[in-house]
């Protein structure tokens, strides 16, 4: 205890714990490192308990999404009793929820200030880049697939091709933000070669969901910035010349809408949701690996709807959660979605320099984009989930910085009346 103690006193724990929370976030979109993720994850909180009990620190939990937050746990909880795993069920509320909410926490209460944000912004972009030059590297120069193959198609199993494509789009937005906050040319020059990097990956993933969600998002920058316009060309120019145009054209995606297997998967889900309209069937995801009980239900659809083949996930974070969580459950995410959507609004509408309303207007397309892409992929665990919950805590930081703004200023001149 004393050695304990004598740590506690001589060095400073809150940059241990950015160190800790920066190297998680780090991590996120490599496969095989989970041991490693636990290790930083469960360090972490071992350092803001001593930095709580030696009164070196602290967790403020106000937020405009901790109320979502608590809802969503407490409504977890409660569907315990309706649960068809209940364990697993048990399990999930701590290592698919409570951890996430822990991990947006951490965030807030440790990259509060601009600066900070700043460095955070930075680790998140390195882990993207080296995530794409690892991940293209080991995939068509050491496994030797053909460029035409999509990037990780049946090789990554624990970071699919659809969720590469979810981390790519999430760090083009984010890399095009801190382009233009940047100011220093070899800074630029290293941003603007990681969103080379990022853009290629996506390209290689010939995911549609990836596309679509990253059209839309430059189209929400560009009305910002004019040289969104010029990187949209330049993507199509590029995808011309890539595998992913045969995936791209009119034709191709109307097949996909008549065809995509993703709707046939979903007629399954919503008989288990018509049996189970408001509870759901419990938070665990482990019941869809249940083939006795979705059996039933994948039987009971139309043959002329159902996929051919049982797919436990239904590729739909809608679809999803109301399955989990029923229809409470699903009103109670699209409230924490209502705070987030506000607090992105305020800092449009109300920031008070141009900077505030740029992320702003970044974090509404990071946004958009995310929910486009959660509409075709499961998003609620795993590299996307944690995806998510850094993209609330950003948006949380921001918002914050604008409201103390807002109070330093209206403090300042109640003084300078009564002076």
């Amino acid at each position: 205890m004393q050695k304990i103690s004598n740590f506690i006193t001589r060095y400073d724990l809150s940059s241990y714990i950015v160190f800790l929370i920066a190297g998680f976030i780090f991590l996120n979109p490599f496969p095989h490192v989970t041991a490693l993720k636990e290790i930083f994850f469960y360090s972490t909180i071992f350092f803001i308990i001593l930095a709580v009990v030696s009164n070196k620190g602290g967790v403020n939990f106000r937020s405009p999404l901790s109320k979502p937050f608590l809802f969503i746990f407490l409504w977890s909880a409660v569907d315990l009793l309706f649960a068809i795993n209940k364990m697993n069920s048990l399990h999930d509320i701590y290592a698919h929820l409570i951890k996430y909410f822990a991990v947006y926490f951490m965030i807030i209460n440790y990259f509060a200030s601009k600066e900070k944000l700043n460095s955070f912004s930075w680790t998140i972009l390195l882990s993207s880049a080296s995530f794409c030059v690892w991940s293209v590297s080991y995939f068509y120069l050491f496994l030797g697939h053909p460029i035409t193959q999509q990037l990780g198609i049946d090789v990554f199993q624990e970071i699919p091709t659809n969720i590469i494509g979810i981390i790519t789009v999430f760090n083009i937005i984010l890399s095009l933000q801190m382009l233009s906050l940047e100011r220093r040319s070899r800074h630029r020059l290293v941003i603007i070669f990681i969103l080379a990097l990022l853009v290629l990956a996506t390209l290689l993933t010939q995911t549609r969901s990836a596309f679509l969600a990253l059209f839309l998002a430059l189209a929400i920058l560009s009305f910002r910035n004019r040289f969104i316009l010029v990187l949209i060309i330049t993507i199509f120019i590029l995808a011309s010349f890539l595998p992913v145009k045969n995936r791209l054209t009119p034709s191709a995606i109307l097949d996909k809408l008549r065809s995509d297997s993703r709707i046939n998967i979903s007629y399954t889900y919503i008989e288990v949701i018509k049996d189970f309209p408001l509870q759901g069937i419990g938070f665990g995801l482990q019941s869809y690996a249940d083939e006795k009980f979705m059996k039933m239900y994948h039987d009971r659809t139309d043959p002329a709807q159902r996929n051919p083949i049982f797919i436990k996930a239904p590729h739909n974070f809608v679809i999803d959660i109301m399955v989990r969580l029923g229809i409470v459950g699903l009103a109670l995410y699209l409230y924490a979605l209502y705070w987030a959507f506000r607090m992105i609004t305020a800092l449009i509408k109300d920031a008070r320099d141009d900077e505030g309303r740029r992320w702003g207007i970044t974090f509404l397309a990071a946004l958009v984009a995310f929910l486009i892409q959660g509409m075709f992929e499961n998003v609620h665990s795993g590299p996307p989930a944690v995806v998510f919950y850094t993209l609330l805590a950003m948006i949380t930081i921001f918002w914050r910085i604008q409201r103390e703004d807002d109070a330093n200023d209206v403090a300042g001149h109640e003084k300078g009346c009564t002076t």
